[in-house]
């Protein structure tokens, strides 16, 4: 009786431990796109999308007016991220947009703030540009 559970106590422990090493995959990393996505072109491509036409650190908050465009044939969710750096170079911010359905060849131009205080002279530019199935 003795042996049986040590071999079953022995069992579990290999079991538990084999487990251990598995590897994790990132998270998203089992998503299946469909739609607009699987026709869209690269990240790089995507940010081509999104253009900066002004950076005004003026008032409180930084205000960023950008331009998203389409250029897809289907319709299309983006997420946009704009870093914000100071005079110096360093980031000091970010700027969100997103917008859940745009039609094929549609413009938006949208004044987006900035999240974190900053003054002086700031740049901006496009960290980060997603498209996606349109909800």
């Amino acid at each position: 009786m003795k042996r049986t559970t040590a071999g079953a106590l022995l069992a579990v422990v290999a079991l538990t431990l084999t487990a251990c090493g598995e590897e994790r995959q990132p998270a998203g990393a089992d998503v299946v796109q469909t739609s607009a996505a699987t026709s869209a072109a690269p990240e790089a491509d995507v940010a081509a999308d999104v253009k900066v036409t002004e950076c005004d650190s003026g008032s409180h908050t930084p205000k960023i007016t950008i331009e998203v465009t389409n250029s897809t044939d289907e319709d299309a969710r983006y997420a946009v991220t704009i870093a914000i750096k100071d005079a110096d170079g360093k980031a000091s911010g970010e700027a969100l947009f997103a917008k859940n359905r745009m039609t094929p060849g549609q413009k938006v131009t949208e004044e987006i703030p900035g999240d974190t205080p900053v003054k002086g002279k700031i740049t901006c530019e496009v960290a980060r540009a997603k498209r996606l199935p349109p909800k």
